[in-house]
């Protein structure tokens, strides 16, 4: 049986048009940051779980050597050869739970959308462990949390967060220096994601 920790899965939805996740472009809210001061103008950024990598490109395209990771097929593919395109554009075809410093360098920058959602609950603070160990001491997480909702009614993510949830998650691991509530989303995802800039202790 296939489960969402293998990357089968996720092919199995590329193949069947079901990667209903995938806006086919970057996503508006993050453009709408890239406008505010508090986005950082330089620094590595690393993005897991990046798909077909719109958002990683755009990363890439404002100028940061970004890494694009991820381990289905289809999104490989298509990060491979965005990366033929974007000199500042790297990919890795790895499990991100298997990310280590000892592969790269730590990053200034961890973008996150959609793979906290997408991933099981059961893994989330392992998927923070990941943040805390690929991220440099002071480093930035710029998570856009969708949706930020109680409910599993609604098509996207299959498994939506909270704000209690996040804050009992976090405490401890990294400090929310700022929340933002984007004015540009795609149309279904109005109202329903929100931007969580998260530091990392200079320890």
């Amino acid at each position: 049986m296939l489960t969402q920790n293998l990357p089968e899965y996720w092919e199995t939805l590329y193949q069947g048009k079901k990667d209903t996740w995938d806006l086919g472009k970057a996503n508006p809210a993050l453009l709408e940051f890239f406008k505010n001061t508090l986005c950082p103008k330089k620094g590595r950024v690393l993005v897991p779980g990046a798909g077909r990598g719109w958002d990683a490109v755009a990363w890439a395209q404002r100028g940061h050597e970004t890494l694009a990771v991820d381990y289905a097929q289809t999104a490989v593919g298509v990060l491979s050869a965005s990366a033929e395109k974007h000199p500042k554009l790297s990919v890795l075809n790895i499990d991100l739970f298997e990310l280590s410093p000892k592969s790269t360098e730590p990053f200034d920058i961890i973008y996150e959308y959609g793979c906290f959602s997408a991933i099981h609950p059961g893994r989330r603070d392992e998927y923070f462990e990941v943040w805390d160990k690929m991220l440099r001491p002071g480093g930035l997480v710029i998570a856009i949390f969708y949706p930020l909702i109680q409910s599993t009614s609604l098509g996207g993510p299959p498994h939506p967060t909270s704000e209690g949830e996040l804050m009992a998650r976090l405490d401890g691991v990294l400090e929310v220096e700022e929340r933002i509530k984007p004015k540009k989303s795609a149309p279904e995802r109005m109202g329903k994601e929100e931007i969580w800039l998260l530091r990392k202790a200079r320890r």
